[in-house]
């Protein structure tokens, strides 16, 4: 029998990566509530990986609430996308600072635009994991331990 890759174990590796890397930002920030967020989603991520019965199917409301959280604050960004031509209007208006306005204006632009790329990225990556957690193979490979009652 040959070994092939999970594509699900594959999608809880990453979840974990970016979980820890926006785990780090939040912490740095001190956004507590959201790196409380990022700690159970790799606790949740971790206990699938090691095939845990107990974190498969709150892996996939966590994600399912992640995507929901990527979706939300995505449109709120679109939403606000208009207010870079406003504030490049305010900048011409600054002749004497106007190029370093400007310049910084397109930098954060495209800080925005990269965001709500991964935006996109995360979402489909949580929605199509949440999907695989859920089909009949993958829910297969969960283990259940037996409870510790005493019979044999």
């Amino acid at each position: 029998m040959r070994w092939r890759p999970s594509g699900w174990r594959i999608g809880c590796w990453l979840c974990v990566l970016l979980a820890a890397l926006g785990g780090a930002q939040y912490l740095r920030y001190g956004a507590w509530p959201y790196l409380a967020a990022c700690l159970i989603l790799v606790v949740l991520c971790a206990g699938a990986l090691l095939r845990q019965a107990w974190a498969r199917q709150p892996l996939r409301l966590a994600l399912l609430a992640v995507a929901c959280w990527a979706l939300a604050s995505g449109l709120m960004m679109l939403a606000r996308w208009h207010q870079f031509d406003t504030a490049r209007a305010h900048a011409r208006a600054q002749p004497a600072w106007a190029p370093m306005l400007l310049a910084m204006i397109d930098d954060l632009q495209r800080a925005f635009l990269l965001s709500l790329v991964f935006k996109a990225l995360l979402l489909a990556l949580t929605l199509w994991l949440a999907w695989a957690l859920g089909r009949p193979d993958t829910r297969a490979a969960f283990v259940r331990h037996a409870t510790t009652t005493g019979r044999r």
